[in-house]
């Protein structure tokens, strides 16, 4: 057995269906062996950055099936390995698990500067959850086992593995054996804690039972651990409310009376009013990253805070605690359901509250969603998102881009199929939409896929329209172009007296680029064709592009200024001021 042959061996045992990536010098022998095996569906992307979004793809969506798979990326030595590192290093920050595998020049040459040489190890040790080399076929087997268990066990992360060519090729001894069924790994200084200890969980009951403002908080530890079902149950029995981080959306079900929809920067004005007056938070699986918290010297000033966490390096590192709980969310959830002494109360006044917080902008949003055209008679993403979400009823998988879009998608689109959102969120990778739907869709194929960008971030990775058409997949393409880089235009607007330094974007002919793929494309500008497009694309047996013209004066409020605390909220648009003159005289353009 060669080095090659134990590495897709252990791919397979660890139920590997798809590779995706991009071939050359130094991984050209793992190629040619998974080509002469046949075992794996190889899916080839247009960039290497694709492979690794194409495969957290793979690994987000079937975080909530029975059979949950691990996206795998493969990549050349080099330049290859490097232009995976974007995509590494968003896996990282979202917690998604993934196995990147990348060549590496052979051994006798490894610290010369060989050609298409790279120091993969050094680059991704700090973006992602763990890197190995092995130097001997002997270790291959073992490394690839040990990769799938850290890439899984407590905290999902990326895991490379950067392979010589000369350990590719090389052969065991035949004293050589490994036992699969028995393998358990022993890594010093790996701890994980599933089960949550008893005083814990006691003191946060007793904080429950007394408190008379909590909420909830639904973070990405509730989708990564399938606990949606329980947190819903959870939040029943004790009759309180919740919020959700962008990444815990679609946990269950948006419109369920409880929820009070995303927190933080851009979320709801009852989300965000509601943990300002709170006495108690209680949060499951997130890390109080400053788009929820805002200012931290003001964040939860009067309020307790039980945090659920699998990582106890997140546990105090943001906002301190008063109760810890180091566990995985689900057990936790279970063994609180299952506890006699929590106990349901009414409280009446702090919902009636809650419910005056969703007045404040529910007028203006309405008002907008119904028009469904800005100032200048331009589409409004908002009334798109929404005419979506109704035609669809909540139930597809939709995989945003990063920016003004995301936001709005985030906002408007009423989720009810769990598991169904798919974001970059701690690194805000644009570009990260159309290969994650790719991997989205081949992870959960009988399900209807929207790839939702701007017209910045489409641009980034649009070679993969290839992939799409290569692989013939049922991706829904939606583009909302407005001509610039939306959300940075809204700082712009709010923070620098409307100054759009370097966000005007000129576009191609969108048009002539998915002819050139055979994707059939319709670009719509007038509110009336807005559904009838939508409903082409829902009918429609194969791939489709929409494009939507819309308006560049639109904002996503409320917002919490990115220096600012939740008292410094703007729930209004501040109104337009002229545009100051340019170079030749004359004002910005709308």
């Amino acid at each position: 057995m060669t080095g090659k042959k134990l590495l897709l061996q252990a791919l397979k045992e660890n139920g590997v269906q798809y590779i995706f990536g991009y071939t050359g010098g130094a991984i050209m022998p793992i190629f040619d062996e998974m080509d002469k095996m046949g075992d794996f569906h190889f899916v080839m992307s247009r960039h290497e950055q694709g492979a690794a979004f194409m495969a957290q793809g793979v690994s987000r969506a079937s975080l909530s099936s029975n059979t949950p798979q691990i996206g795998v990326c493969m990549t050349t030595s080099g330049p290859g390995a490097m232009n995976l590192a974007t995509g590494i290093a968003d896996a990282h920050m979202d917690s998604v698990p993934i196995v990147a595998i990348t060549g590496q020049v052979t051994t006798g040459v490894i610290a010369t500067d060989a050609f298409q040489e790279s120091d993969v190890i050094g680059v991704m040790m700090p973006i992602c959850k763990q890197t190995y080399m092995p130097l001997a076929a002997e270790e291959v087997e073992v490394t690839v086992h040990e990769a799938f268990y850290v890439a899984t066990t407590g905290r999902g992360g990326p895991i490379v593995i950067d392979i010589p060519k000369d350990v590719q090729n090389q052969s065991v001894s035949s004293e050589y054996s490994f036992d699969t069924k028995n393998f358990r790994p022993t890594l010093p200084g790996f701890y994980y804690h599933p089960t949550p200890e008893r005083e814990p969980l006691r003191r946060a009951i007793e904080m429950i039972n007394r408190s008379l403002r909590p909420v909830l908080f639904c973070g990405h530890g509730v989708i990564n651990s399938n606990s949606g079902a329980l947190l819903q149950q959870f939040a029943e029995k004790v009759n309180i409310p919740i919020a959700f981080t962008l990444h815990g959306l679609s946990a269950l079900p948006a419109d369920h009376p409880l929820s009070l929809g995303m927190m933080g920067m851009h979320g709801t004005v009852e989300a965000n009013r509601t943990i300002m007056e709170a006495d108690l938070l209680i949060s499951f699986g997130m890390r109080f990253d400053d788009r929820v918290t805002g200012r931290l010297s003001e964040y939860a000033q009067h309020a307790d805070v039980i945090h659920v966490e699998i990582d106890p390096s997140e546990i105090d590192k943001n906002v301190a605690c008063s109760v810890a709980i180091n566990a995985d969310v689900y057990r936790t959830l279970h063994v609180l359901l299952g506890d006699p002494m929590l106990t349901f109360k009414p409280r009446r006044r702090w919902f009636e509250k809650i419910d005056g917080f969703r007045q404040v902008m529910a007028e203006d949003l309405r008002r907008e969603i119904d028009g469904g055209v800005g100032d200048n008679g331009r589409l409004l993403m908002k009334s798109i998102i929404h005419r979506l979400s109704e035609l669809t009823e909540g139930k597809d998988l939709i995989v945003p881009d990063v920016g003004m879009h995301q936001m709005m998608a985030a906002r408007f689109y009423n989720y009810q199929t769990t598991n169904s959102w798919f974001a970059s969120g701690g690194a805000g990778t644009m570009g990260a939409s159309l290969p994650m739907a790719i991997g989205v869709k081949l992870a959960r194929p009988a399900e209807r896929v929207w790839s939702i960008s701007g017209d910045g971030g489409f641009q980034m990775n649009i070679q993969e329209l290839g992939t799409i058409m290569e692989q013939q997949l049922d991706v829904k393409i939606i583009l909302l172009n407005n001509g610039h880089l939306g959300m940075v235009r809204q700082w712009q607007t709010l923070f620098f007296d409307g100054r759009y330094a370097g966000t005007p974007m000129q576009s191609p002919n969108f048009g002539l680029i998915a002819e050139a793929y055979n994707i059939p494309y319709r670009k719509v500008d007038k509110p009336e064709e807005v559904a009838s497009a939508l409903q082409q694309a829902i009918e429609h047996q194969g791939p489709i592009m929409l494009e939507f013209i819309c308006d560049a004066s639109e904002v996503i409020l409320p917002m919490i200024p990115s220096d600012g605390g939740f008292n410094d909220m703007i729930v209004k648009r501040p109104k337009r001021k002229k545009p100051p003159a340019t170079s030749d005289g004359k004002g910005e353009k709308s």
